[in-house]
């Protein structure tokens, strides 16, 4: 069994995450790794790629292509022809390479808000303009609101769409999934979706589902950008991969590539092969491990006063209401009670801000008790 509980100090390495506070008593919950290690197998795997002594430029060889095929299958029912994929060295390029290959300049792309930052800037990134449809909050769950996209859809040449939903949790259902591909085919919108996060479904009556798997017809206008980087904590081993069933729009995914992406690492197929490979019991093991930090961290901020926050479907990460706090900048007022959050601001979120809960349980629990000091503060 993996030990999730075990404290590795991250805090005088190299850890993007850490050194932002370094030298500081202020807790890192903010950006989307985890304070895990990763799974013995990829760690194998890397060591016996290193053994090999040569780390020139890479392709990706038939063991992995077919690996990858076959992980579709098995993962999401979803039969992927090996000539769709085009190998990338994450899915933020992507999410850019993919705005620069869809419509002309001037286009809008429509996305739905809060949203993961990278997506407010990829329209500008490309010459496009942004066109945001905000998300429905109900009480319970963030909805998208489809009346808004549809009078909005006729605007656009792309959609860009985050599932699982990062920063509100949301895994959404084959039906809203349905329901956002028939707007798109009717209004001839391309929907790029970032699906980085398919492992991470803490709900047991909830899965993922790829929007590209729905139908045959609606795939031929979908980007599918998906990784391990996220469900096995490698995000510093970066491959991804664009799943793009129609070849012309491939072609002009490809062309967009040159001269703006790198050669991805043999260290990072090497990697991506063992994640494909995995048939162990290191994802389940994970999930239950996550669904009761959700859990105690649900559970804190819904007997916080002051705090709200909307149930954790998919995603490590907690979306927090403190617009009742009061406070002019919730994430700043965090960073003074030593809580260094996500700024919702980024996000398109004002008022909130994104707790990374993948982390030792010892670690959310010293978090959780500076959480609801700094709030009762108030």
């Amino acid at each position: 069994m993996p030990n999730f509980s075990k404290r590795i100090d991250r805090s005088g390495s190299d850890s993007t995450k850490w050194t932002k506070y370094r030298d500081r008593d202020v807790i890192p919950f903010w950006v989307a790794d985890m304070d895990f290690e990763a799974p013995d197998f990829v760690l194998k795997a890397l060591h016996e790629r290193i053994e090999h002594g040569v780390l020139g430029y890479a392709e990706p060889q038939p063991a992995v292509i077919d690996a990858a095929c076959k992980w579709f299958w098995y993962r999401f029912n979803w039969n992927v022809d090996p000539d769709w994929i085009v190998w990338i060295p994450g899915v933020v390029p992507g999410l850019n390479i993919a705005a620069r290959a869809i419509g002309s300049e001037d286009d809008a792309l429509m996305t739905m808000t809060p949203v993961y930052p990278p997506f407010l800037s990829v329209p500008a990134n490309s010459n496009k303009r942004l066109l945001a449809s905000p998300l429905l909050y109900d009480g319970e769950k963030w909805h998208m609101d489809f009346d808004d996209i549809e009078n909005k859809a006729p605007s656009a040449s792309g959609l860009l769409l985050s599932n699982p939903q990062n920063p509100t949790g949301r895994v959404y259902s084959k039906s809203e999934l349905s329901k956002l591909a028939d707007i798109s085919l009717a209004n001839d919108v391309i929907v790029v979706s970032d699906e980085v996060h398919w492992g991470i479904v803490l709900d047991k009556n909830r899965k993922h589902v790829p929007i590209a798997s729905l139908n045959n017809e609606f795939a031929l206008k979908t980007i599918t950008l998906i990784a391990s980087t996220k469900t096995y904590n490698i995000a510093g081993v970066n491959c991804a991969l664009g799943v793009i069933p129609d070849s012309a729009l491939r072609e002009r995914f490809v062309e967009e590539t040159t001269g703006l992406v790198s050669h991805i690492s043999p260290l990072a197929y090497a990697a991506s092969l063992a994640t494909f490979l995995d048939q162990s019991s290191w994802v389940n093991d994970l999930i239950a491990y996550l669904r009761i930090n959700r859990d105690i961290l649900e559970h804190c901020v819904d007997e916080t006063p002051g705090l709200a926050m909307a149930h954790v479907e998919g995603t490590y990460l907690g979306w927090i209401d403190a617009r009742s706090l009061q406070v002019e900048d919730p994430a700043t007022f965090f960073e003074t009670h030593g809580l260094g959050f996500s700024n919702g601001v980024d996000f398109d979120g004002h008022g909130f801000v994104r707790f990374n809960f993948a982390c030792p349980r010892d670690l959310l629990l010293e978090g959780i008790e500076r959480l609801k000091k700094a709030a009762g503060s108030c």
